[in-house]
């Protein structure tokens, strides 16, 4: 019979009150009795009562009555923290053996009673039964990742319990407490990803394990895992300031092994938002730019294999590009043995290596131009009579890039 009630035990509270009968009434609300018991010293006393422990339960076993003829069930009475006996369960069947109790809290103790009744009269109480639940114990194996971007790997062992449901996760926060962050809902399910967390931070774990009746563990043991730390900042980045329509950019190499790759991070203004422009594997780019005497300002961060990019460097880089030569400075235009002849002063800048003609006809709009020109001035053999002609002369840098034109000469050659 005890082997019986024991396999019994393990079972659900349904199960349990199947077992002991439909003469079983629960009152979980624990009305209290009276302060005068009606007790009848004839009726016969609980004797021997036995217990099996759980979690946040308890199973109580007791001899049956002999004259069971002589009462109509059983009484339990559990002690309060006020001292106070309270009924919280009436068993209306004289040969019930076996009666449990729940919704207990771990690892706490408690008093109980049993008592027959007949009628509206209780029997004298049986021996105090001293009762303390056990405990889940908690999960063992406990670790934690330290190099995962922005998140925390969290695994354990499967506990051995096989009532365990699922798995709580806390994290302790800036106050030193552990809140939850997560829950894995199967025993045998043995990892969690903590995520969306500071980058190079350290996080502190614990874990709880949950039963089917929402029993909790004791806490694991306490880990501490931490996310991957950011690419380093680059160094000596080295920025061009005189270069024909585009930017030069150069930098040193990162040390740390897992870079893959660099961004590139742009702005005209140094105080505005920088945009994001390209992405090489080299240490150097070249920002093409169709603009002339523009500064612009650059951040150059180093891309990691799980694509983790470092922070943007507070202070950017500045590049320029080069200004237009100086427009030539028209002296002479005039008509010379039926040609064109036009001077201008000589650009003392090293960068101008050239000079060119624009030569617009009539009202045309789209100009003829000479170019290679090495001195100083331009005959034009070529003018018809009664046309009129306007010549436009820039200077040409080494990379090809011509200044503003200079003032218009406008020159007839009459019949």
């Amino acid at each position: 019979m005890k082997k019986k009630y024991f396999t019994l035990l393990l079972q659900s509270s349904v199960v349990l009150a199947v077992f002991i009968g439909c003469s079983s009434t629960r009152n979980h609300t624990f009305s209290a009795l009276s302060n005068q018991e009606n007790t009848d010293d004839k009726l016969p006393v609980v004797h021997s009562v036995k217990t099996i422990n759980d979690v946040s339960s308890v199973g109580f076993e007791w001899p049956k009555i002999a004259d069971t003829y002589d009462i109509d069930g059983f009484i339990l009475y559990r002690l309060k923290k006020d001292s106070k006996l309270k009924r919280i369960a009436t068993i209306k069947n004289p040969y019930a053996t076996h009666y449990y109790d729940e919704g207990l809290e771990t690892e706490s103790s408690y008093t109980y009673q049993l008592a027959t009744y007949k009628g509206d009269k209780i029997s004298n109480l049986s021996e105090p039964i001293l009762v303390k639940t056990s405990f889940i114990n908690p999960v063992e194996s406990v670790f934690a990742s330290l190099e995962y971007p922005k998140s925390v790997k969290v695994f354990w062992s499967p506990h051995p319990n096989p009532s365990v449901s699922k798995y709580i996760i806390q994290r302790q926060n800036k106050d030193g407490k552990f809140l939850n962050v997560g829950a894995v809902k199967n025993r045998l399910f043995v990892e969690f990803f903590d995520k969306d967390l500071e980058d190079g931070q350290k996080y502190r774990y614990q874990i709880i394990a949950e039963n089917f009746m929402g029993d909790k563990s004791r806490p694991s043991v306490i880990v501490e895992g931490k996310t991957k730390d950011l690419p380093k900042e680059i160094a000596n980045i080295r920025v061009s300031q005189n270069l024909t329509r585009q930017i030069e950019l150069s930098w040193d190499k990162s040390p740390e092994e897992d870079v893959v790759a660099y961004r590139i991070y742009a702005s005209n203004n140094r105080n505005d938002k920088y945009k994001f422009i390209a992405q090489t594997t080299n240490t150097s780019y070249v920002d093409k730019i169709e603009k002339d005497n523009l500064t612009r300002y650059y951040k150059v961060v180093a891309l990691d294999k799980t694509h983790l990019e470092g922070a943007l460097p507070k202070e950017p880089a500045m590049g320029e590009t080069s200004d237009r030569p100086e427009a030539p400075i028209i002296t002479k235009g005039t008509i010379q043995d039926s040609s064109a002849l036009i001077q201008w002063e000589n650009n003392p800048s090293p960068r101008v290596v050239a000079y060119a003609v624009y030569r617009f006809e009539a009202s045309s709009k789209t100009p003829l131009r000479f170019g290679n020109i090495t001195k100083n001035q331009f005959v034009d053999k070529d003018m018809r009579v009664g046309v009129a002609y306007r010549y436009q002369v820039v200077s040409v840098d080494k990379d090809g890039l011509e200044s503003h034109p200079s003032k218009e000469v406008r020159l007839f050659l009459e019949r």
